[in-house]
């Protein structure tokens, strides 16, 4: 798979650990393979963003490829943070701007697997409520897994998500709460 945007730590990362952390990683493995959307919640260090370069290394998603002719071609699994993203459709906005808001909404709409990471990072604008509803809501429509990523609490998280993301999360989705203590903190005491 080609991966886009994805932190360069995780490529020669050691391997993860913690039955919970594998156990989510198996479940989400097949809520990916279905088409649905993950939502990964919880503190921060316990390996959300992690899993979600694992499973966009290691498994392909629902219809990953396409025909432009005779030929396969690969969609990318691509990462961003939600501030990244909303720049970026600001950015189009330029008028010397080599992308229309379209055509990135497009790319995101089509990627492979789709990761939006602190989404608790957002300004939750109408122009953003929109813009995150109708990627979402394109990405459901074609079958395509989306992760949202968020250190809110499963609560926090739903009061600051469309109605319509929340239902589609409901209908072909799982969240998975990742409720262990920090992998970036568990380093700080071993080393001491």
């Amino acid at each position: 798979m080609k991966l886009q945007g994805f932190p360069e730590r995780y490529k020669d990362a050691a391997p993860c650990v913690g039955d919970g952390w594998h156990k989510h990683y198996a479940d989400a493995e097949q809520t990916l393979k279905d088409g649905g959307i993950l939502v990964f919640y919880g503190g921060h260090g316990t390996g959300k963003t992690r899993m979600s370069y694992e499973l966009a290394k290691n498994v392909v998603p629902p219809r990953a490829t396409y025909l432009r002719g005779s030929i396969h071609v690969d969609r990318p699994s691509i990462y961003t943070t939600a501030v990244a993203l909303f720049m970026n459709l600001r950015d189009t906005y330029r008028s010397d701007s080599e992308l229309s808001e379209k055509k990135l909404i497009t790319e995101l709409s089509d990627a492979a697997l789709l990761v939006i990471d602190e989404i608790q990072e957002r300004g939750e604008t109408r122009f953003e409520d929109q813009k995150l509803t109708a990627i979402i809501d394109a990405r459901y429509m074609g079958g395509r897994p989306t992760i949202i990523i968020s250190n809110h609490t499963r609560q926090q998280l739903a009061k600051t998500l469309s109605s319509a993301v929340i239902n589609r999360i409901k209908e072909n989705g799982k969240g998975f709460h990742f409720d262990w203590l920090s992998y970036r903190t568990r380093r700080l005491f071993e080393a001491v």
